[in-house]
């Protein structure tokens, strides 16, 4: 009976272990790494569009030009895009650019292998990439040369899930892939269930182990008892 308890201990504190395999490396949703392939000649950086009305609580006329930033440095020199620039009066379909007009947007910082943009989030106001995703819908990417002109424009973004990559953008060409960190939806909810069945069924298994024990142990006394009349 001790074995059987302590299987059923076991199992229950592996598989719940097993929950929250996808938060062990935590990334902060909040800041986005965009890496870029495959876009126009003359192409300086990589600016994320999102659908954001001008009436949006979130919506500023202008924020700061984004930065060429060294490795490992949170600043750099400025581009010197202005609310006069190309991309920051960019509104075709309703996207315009997140680093320009949303008013939590950080600086964008342009170092020599990627790009990365930060949102102003906490847990009290949540302004994160995932937020972002769901209030605003797709994202798109537009190739911006140094001096805020628009050399291309992406289709709508479509997202992926890994536990390798921190959230952020991967524009390749006319495509854009939302990258969020962590398993899939889909993934986890199948691994949520397949433990809770998991767990439901080990008192049902063990109560029948037990009761096939109990069972063969009231046969042997029986046949003991019998044998003992004779």
């Amino acid at each position: 009976m001790k074995k059987l308890s302590a299987l059923f201990t076991a199992a229950i504190i592996a598989f719940s272990m097993a929950l929250p395999v996808s938060a062990v490396k935590h990334e902060d949703p909040a800041v986005a790494h965009i890496n870029t392939a495959d876009a126009p000649e003359g192409t300086v950086y990589t600016d994320i569009l999102i659908k954001l009305p001008t009436d949006d609580e979130s919506y500023t006329d202008f924020t700061q030009s984004p930065e060429v930033c060294k490795d490992g440095a949170k600043g750099g020199t400025s581009l010197g895009i202005t609310a006069d620039s190309e991309i920051a009066k960019y509104s075709e379909d309703g996207y315009v650019s997140l680093s320009l007009h949303h008013k939590k947007a950080g600086m964008l910082c342009i170092y020599s292998d990627e790009e990365v943009l930060k949102m102003a989030s906490s847990k009290i106001d949540s302004c994160d990439f995932i937020d972002l995703s769901i209030n605003y819908g797709d994202f798109k990417a537009a190739y911006i040369d140094g001096d805020g002109h628009i050399l291309g424009v992406t289709s709508p973004s479509e997202t992926a899930y890994s536990m390798d990559t921190p959230y952020g953008f991967n524009a390749k060409g006319n495509s854009l892939t939302f990258q969020r960190h962590g398993a899939h939806p889909r993934a986890i909810a199948i691994g949520i269930a397949v433990s809770v069945l998991v767990i439901i069924s080990l008192p049902i298994i063990i109560g029948l182990i037990i009761s096939k024990r109990n069972n063969r142990m009231k046969a042997s006394e029986l046949a003991n008892k019998t044998k003992n009349d004779q």
